[in-house]
């Protein structure tokens, strides 16, 4: 109980410190999620944990389990104006609406929203096997552009990751999705470029010269030879 007052005097302490630089929609979300007691103590976390400015998995931990509450999802898909700590989500890129966003949370949006995870699931089930081992094929990088395609699906393109024990989100950057993300390595040569017709006919043409020049020497040769020894 003391650990939940605390967390709410911390909020109202927080938006009435500096209300102009709050914008209405973000505090509007943050009090119903104060309203609310699961999505208060999903946020209690976050607001001691983001306050480093060192991205500590504490943090990510606590972003992850807000969004996963609706009205913690609407806080944080605000401007975050009002959110203690909003300086270290946006350096951590713990922010789903900012243009990057962290891969972990990226998945998570997608999940959470409808089209997304339906495009999502099928190249999961698809190229997951093959994905993790460095491949795609052209068919997943298919399937990958249809997720990539939705609003929820966009982060996936350029997501990152933190420099703090966040394994699993460089195996979803590099593994999952940079394999499929990447340009086809195989291209086609330009017209000409390997041409099987010149360079034989540039080496046929010293032969050709060399039989019709044969027989004029074979003749002056004789001529000279019956000249002076006939």
């Amino acid at each position: 109980m003391s650990r939940r007052l605390l967390a709410v005097g911390f909020l109202l302490a927080f938006a009435q410190a500096s209300p102009d630089e709050h914008t209405e929609a973000c505090t509007k979300a943050l009090q119903e999620c104060e309203n609310d007691l699961e999505c208060q103590n999903r946020l209690a976390p976050l607001m001691s944990a983001c306050t480093t400015g060192t991205c500590q998995m504490q943090c990510r931990s606590a972003v992850l389990n807000v969004y996963q509450n609706k009205l913690g999802r609407a806080l944080l898909r605000s401007d975050a104006t009002c959110i203690p700590g909003r300086e270290e989500l946006r350096t951590c890129n713990f922010l789903p609406a900012e243009p990057t966003v962290h891969c972990s949370l990226a998945k998570l949006a997608c999940e959470a929203d409808l089209q997304c995870n339906a495009k999502w699931g099928v190249f999961i089930s698809e190229c997951e096997s093959e994905a993790s081992k460095g491949e795609c094929s052209e068919k997943c990088r298919g399937l990958l552009r249809q997720t990539t395609a939705t609003s929820f699906g966009s982060p996936f393109s350029n997501c990152t990751c933190t420099e703090r024990d966040d394994e699993l989100c460089q195996s979803l950057r590099d593994n999952m999705l940079g394999a499929c993300l990447k340009e086809s390595s195989g291209s086609v040569p330009a017209p000409g470029d390997n041409s099987v017709t010149e360079s034989p006919i540039d080496d046929q043409e010293p032969s050709k010269s060399a039989l019709q020049t044969f027989p004029l020497l074979l003749l002056c040769t004789l001529f000279v030879i019956r000249l002076f020894f006939v």
